[in-house]
């Protein structure tokens, strides 16, 4: 990890170092909205993003292109163009594509995780209305306690990340949770953007509850969790009511168009080996109703399941009819992750907040006893924060087997791409 806290420059030295380049952000999702606000905040504006991604190519993001590598490097030198890396899962890779060109880490590049100290998620509501056989929700027997933050704490709780990481850009108000279950995130949401901050949600939108309040809060990006279509979604987001989904998804656009119609919304696609297809009927939607749509390979979650197959332990039958139903097999994702344990963890600069101010060890195991440090955020220094994930055991044991790549390789699009996962992935780059 190796953050050195005095070593991160100040604005006007940042400044000073861009100096009259044109400024690109590599990665046009919720890591590159952060670096766009943060670096808006403080007076400086950028050309364009840049992603590899088939899937975002045509789209823009706050009203700026978003390109591939090749047309870029076609253009740039690191005379005319700055880069600045916002990218968590490939942003080592990025980085020596960039050298390859000519760019300099440090001069003409930068990664975003030079800047901030860490990615805050947390989980406004410790309680979620599925139990999706793939997510600990639903494959897991015990759970921190149950609870919701309020708006009061959550208040103090920004006041202190601001305080302790000023280039932080963007909050993700979810991790196991379904953040949308707590009232007060209207409320939540107002304190997110008066500090100055970006907000970002996820919800499966298969519940009751009228969500227009949220919308009319103006939330920065809302993400849509789906699987499948008609009864194959009801099968891998177990629990869900697919007409129920469907309803508020169409209320999701209504309400975006008539509160807050700049709200970038994804549509977050679960491949599955039996809802290959089922990905052109969401495309369609997506088109319809001016959404983006991501996808990735399915994901056994959390990474406890994973040890325990790697084990040879038991599993439930839960995580048994997950493996079943995937498209990508668990000892095929730890035999690609095992060969770039090398490689950094993407989570290592997460912090994952829970509801009660628990800081979880890492946001993608879900042991309810597995803290990062015993006391509460509130308590805790950046330093000390630092100075644990740096002597974790826990952590050095995940990367020497690989486990920490493991998410990673489920969400790579270029391996979608070759296994022909998906109809839409063809010539994806």
């Amino acid at each position: 990890m190796n953050i050195l806290i005095d070593r991160i420059p100040t604005p006007s030295q940042l400044k000073t170092l861009i100096g009259d380049r044109a400024v690109h952000i590599w990665g046009a999702r919720h890591d590159g909205y952060a670096a766009h606000h943060v670096l808006n905040r403080h007076g400086i504006d950028i050309q364009a993003f840049i992603d590899s991604s088939r899937a975002l190519q045509g789209q823009r993001v706050f009203g700026k292109d978003i390109q591939l590598p090749d047309p870029f490097f076609a253009n740039a030198t690191p005379q005319t163009a700055f880069i600045l890396i916002a990218s968590g899962f490939h942003a080592d890779a990025i980085a020596d594509d960039c050298r390859r060109h000519g760019f300099q880490v440090g001069r003409d590049v930068l990664i975003q995780g030079d800047l901030r100290l860490f990615n805050y998620q947390i989980d406004i509501a410790g309680s979620c209305n599925l139990r999706c056989i793939s997510c600990p929700r639903g494959n897991f027997d015990t759970h921190r306690p149950k609870g919701f933050m309020s708006a009061d704490v959550y208040r103090a709780l920004l006041d202190k990340i601001l305080s302790d990481d000023p280039y932080t850009g963007i909050i993700t108000l979810y991790n196991w949770g379904e953040p949308l279950l707590n009232r007060e995130l209207p409320e939540i949401l107002a304190i997110t953007h008066a500090h100055g901050l970006l907000s970002a949600l996820s919800s499966n939108l298969s519940f009751k509850l009228d969500f227009e309040s949220v919308i009319a809060a103006r939330p920065t990006w809302f993400r849509i969790s789906v699987s499948g279509w008609e009864e194959r979604y009801e099968i891998t987001h177990t629990g869900g009511n697919w007409a129920r989904l469907m309803e508020n998804v169409r209320r999701l656009a209504e309400y975006r168009d008539r509160h807050h119609p700049e709200m970038l919304v994804e549509v977050f696609y679960h491949i599955y080996n039996d809802n290959r297809d089922d990905i052109r009927r969401w495309q369609a939607l997506c088109d319809e109703l001016g959404f983006m749509l991501r996808y990735r390979h399915a994901a056994l979650a959390p990474l406890d399941n994973i040890e325990a197959i790697l084990e040879g332990r038991a599993v439930n039958e839960r995580v048994q009819r997950t493996m079943a139903l995937q498209q990508l097999q668990v000892e095929e994702v730890m035999r690609l992750a095992l060969a770039e344990r090398h490689r950094p963890c993407y989570y290592e600069r997460h912090l994952w907040i829970n509801w009660n101010l628990e800081i979880a060890h890492c946001m993608e195991w879900y042991r309810p006893d597995l803290n990062l440090v015993p006391e509460s955020f509130m308590d805790t220094t950046p330093e000390q924060l630092i100075a644990a994930r740096e002597a974790s055991e826990f952590c050095a044991r995940c990367k020497e087997r690989g486990i920490h790549r493991c998410f990673i390789v489920y969400s790579d699009e270029r391996l979608i791409a070759e296994r022909d996962s998906l109809p839409l992935a063809a010539g994806a780059d």
